[in-house]
């Protein structure tokens, strides 16, 4: 299974990782699991490289380290383009310590002729601990992390409001009455299900969602069976909800049904490209937006608290890297690139295509025959320049959607596609890998060792085929 996978790994130009830390059992492990786009058919494939056990303190170094030996392993040290994770202190410190420097062109930012001299300790370099030799590739947040973390904690600054504050917190008083009846008793819960016809989705502090599914629940019920759901509130001696908070709960799933969605554009297998991630954002902001324009009566507050924190945020994906991997996606070509920032995406966009050789697709080029030497000579240089003019020119004018019919006659483009969309914006994968764990690692077979149950997970998660879809 391990030489398949690296075989598979060895034939990609470009790939991504994902790592997450997980516990079970009293026990510790880091997941890592490797994503890369088919070059035949352009869509997201997948694997499982390693669920490795995590002895003592979960410190940045550590991390650093397992990560470097797993990409090693496998050979991927110098493919690996991006690694997403979640937004823990551990894993940011990781990456701001050992992670490739972006090289700053001339293009970014011009030199400094005038620079300080600065002189090294020599001393003090020579006793630099083994740690300055982790290499660690570009890190990227997991956007559905930060999301997750916009609806939670920077949705808390709606509470500054006074009249949002007292609203809120009665209305979901009341229903965490409800969802703490459910969870702590059958008869409770077998009443709520015979009046209601269905059970209440009780919020999880873990699962992304689980809050805003949890009040979208409830409000079905509130529209569908507003009787049903009074005559549990009196079984149980739960104070019925009143009409402003009615109001607010139906308001409040208004408000967080963009946020969800977004969620669940980012965390789907078939969009974990790239350049998904700034079109999901802008659309997301757009709508939360037009809320402004909606007469809401109590979470005006709340759109105005996640507007906030989703800017802040997302605010690096202004980089040119978003930027260029939204660009070379053929669903959104230059629809989502600010105006000021076009031509300085085009003329990227030019000088990938002009770096970009594909050896296994001849090039047709109209020759014609020069009138003299000097002509001669200038056709030399002008005709890669016109091939990367035609190529972007084609891309652009085109109207096909998918990659697979986008790039069909394009080569070069179809490369810089590869390169600047290999990175996914979340990290959901390894919650994948640490779910199908929680299915082998029971605690009636918490004597598995570490190299065993990592050898079962890999084969349960890569049976299919190391290569397959995800």
């Amino acid at each position: 299974m391990k030489a398949d996978m690296c075989k598979v790994l060895s034939e990609q130009e470009f790939v991504t990782t994902t790592t997450d830390a997980w516990s079970t059992n009293h026990k510790s492990y880091l997941g890592v699991t490797v994503h890369w786009i088919d070059s035949d058919t352009l869509t997201i494939s997948s694997g499982a490289l390693a669920c490795r056990r995590i002895k003592g303190r979960h410190t940045y170094d550590t991390l650093a380290e397992m990560l470097e030996s797993v990409h090693m392993e496998f050979s991927i040290q110098n493919k690996v383009v991006l690694t997403t994770t979640d937004n823990g202190s551990n894993f940011l410190k990781s990456f701001s310590v050992f992670a490739a420097e972006e090289k700053v062109t001339e293009d970014d930012e011009e030199a400094d002729e005038e620079a300080d001299v600065e002189f090294t300790d020599v001393a003090a370099f020579l006793q630099e601990t083994k740690k300055d030799d982790y290499h660690l590739p570009a890190h990227q947040r997991c956007a559905c992390h930060s999301l997750h973390l916009v609806a939670t904690k920077d949705a808390e600054a709606a509470v500054e409001d006074s009249s949002f504050k007292k609203i809120s917190r009665a209305a979901f008083a009341k229903c965490q009455s409800l969802w703490n009846k459910q969870s702590r008793s059958t008869q409770a819960s077998d009443n709520i299900k015979d009046r209601l016809g269905c059970m209440l989705v009780v919020p999880n502090v873990t699962r992304w969602n689980s809050t805003y599914n949890a009040m979208d629940r409830m409000k079905t019920c509130i529209e569908e069976k507003p009787q049903e759901l009074h005559d549990v509130c009196e079984k149980m001696d739960i104070p019925r909800l009143k009409p402003s908070e009615i109001i607010f709960i139906k308001e409040y799933v208004m408000v967080m049904a963009p946020v969800s969605k977004a969620l669940d554009v980012l965390q789907s297998d078939k969009m974990a490209y790239l350049g998904v991630l700034v079109p999901t954002i802008n659309i997301l902001v757009e709508k939360l937006q037009s809320l402004k324009q909606e007469n809401l009566q109590y979470c005006g507050p709340l759109v105005n608290a996640i507007i906030s924190g989703v800017n802040r945020r997302f605010s690096y994906l202004s980089g040119k890297k978003y930027l260029m991997a939204t660009a070379s996606h053929p669903m959104f070509h230059m629809s989502y690139i600010p105006n000021e920032q076009k031509d300085d995406i085009i003329l990227r966009l030019k000088q990938e295509i002009s770096a970009a050789h594909s050896p296994h697709v001849a090039e047709t080029i109209v020759s014609r025959k020069p009138e003299n030497e000097s002509d001669e000579i200038t056709d030399y240089f002008s005709r890669n320049q016109e091939n990367v003019l035609d190529e972007l020119n084609i891309y652009l004018q085109s109207t096909a959607n998918t990659p697979d019919s986008a790039f069909q006659h394009l080569s070069k483009m179809k490369r810089v596609f590869i390169k600047c969309n290999t990175g996914v914006p979340a990290s959901a994968t390894c919650e994948w890998l640490f779910s199908v764990g929680k299915d082998i690692f029971l605690p009636k077979r918490n004597r598995l060792s570490d190299s065993h149950f990592e050898k079962l997970l890999l084969c349960r998660i890569n049976r299919s085929g190391t290569s397959a879809s995800v």
